[in-house]
């Protein structure tokens, strides 16, 4: 009897472990099909973010290349010229450059003058700006304004390049100056706000000199250059003791001079001759001398 219980119980131990098996075998055929099932999800998840990612790459690719078409098509160029002329009269001249710029709305930068030489003809010279658009059509007004052109140049400095890098730069520091204030209203610590402040003290003063740098290449662009030398014409006058104009009382006073500077002339010559010939002139006036009363002696006998 004993054995029978015993092997009934053996057969009952049995019996139940083969059925923990099996339903373990049957949680571990769950648990791998529904691994499956979420990583067959997943990958399906990165293709469609995977090409999202790439279409969006794209999308930024071609909004490069517009972006750089649109800077090719609008190239900053910074003109500069000079011009040097000769006028017959200098003021008229400057007057006639100021009218020129007062109508195409430019202005007077440096302005200087004075005299030179001894006819003292006026010499100057006078910087310019003037927009870009009226630049050759200034240029070629000077020229016409009874002028004698003497040296012209013009010159262009494209400065697309530099202006793009500026506008990446000051996106860049801005966007560093945004993030520096969100960490400011979130610090708790002084430390941390004294650190971030001299941070954000730093990066505002290299925006503002980004900002000046794009001011002044946009100013420039806008507003060309041009430099102007302008000198009086030199007028060809006689010079009568030393004066640089002649008038009625100076022709005679020349006339004059000169007259009486001619007439020393010959009394000065005619006394050098005489000294210079005495040794020869003294003893033919004697013999001529003798000569004379000796004849007159002789009529009158």
């Amino acid at each position: 009897m004993k054995k029978l219980l015993l092997l009934t119980s053996f057969l009952l131990v049995i019996g139940l472990y083969a059925c923990s098996n099996e339903g373990e075998d049957s949680e571990i055929a769950d648990l791998a099909e529904s691994n499956e099932e979420k990583a067959a999800s997943d990958d399906a998840g990165f293709s469609e973010s995977e090409d999202r990612d790439m279409s969006g790459n794209q999308n930024e690719a071609d909004g490069e290349d517009t972006a750089v078409d649109n800077q090719a098509t609008n190239q900053m160029i910074i003109k500069t010229g000079r011009i040097s002329i000769e006028v017959s009269n200098f003021n008229q001249a400057t007057e006639k450059i100021r009218d020129e710029l007062d109508h195409m709305n430019g202005y007077v930068v440096q302005s200087s003058s004075h005299k030179r030489g001894e006819e003292e003809n006026m010499y100057g010279e006078i910087i310019v700006r003037v927009p870009q658009e009226h630049f050759t059509s200034f240029m070629n007004n000077i020229e016409s304004e009874n002028a004698r052109v003497l040296s012209k140049s013009e010159e262009g400095e494209d400065v697309t390049e530099e202006y793009v890098d500026l506008e990446a730069r000051l996106k860049a520091k801005e966007a560093v100056e945004t993030r520096l204030l969100s960490f400011m209203e979130d610090a708790e610590k002084t430390e941390d706000l004294l650190k971030i402040s001299d941070d954000l003290s730093s990066v505002q003063s290299e925006i503002e000199q980004i900002k000046g740098r794009m001011n002044y290449l946009e100013n420039h662009v806008a507003y060309s250059t041009v430099t102007i030398t302008i000198q009086e014409k030199a007028i060809s006058v006689p010079e009568v003791q030393s004066q640089s104009e002649l008038n009625t009382f100076a022709k005679a006073q020349k006339l004059f001079m000169d007259s009486l500077n001619f007439l020393l002339n010959i009394g000065s010559g005619v006394v050098v001759a005489i000294v210079g010939l005495s040794p020869v002139l003294i003893p033919l006036l004697i013999i001529g001398l003798i000569v004379f009363f000796r004849i007159r002696r002789t009529k009158n006998d």
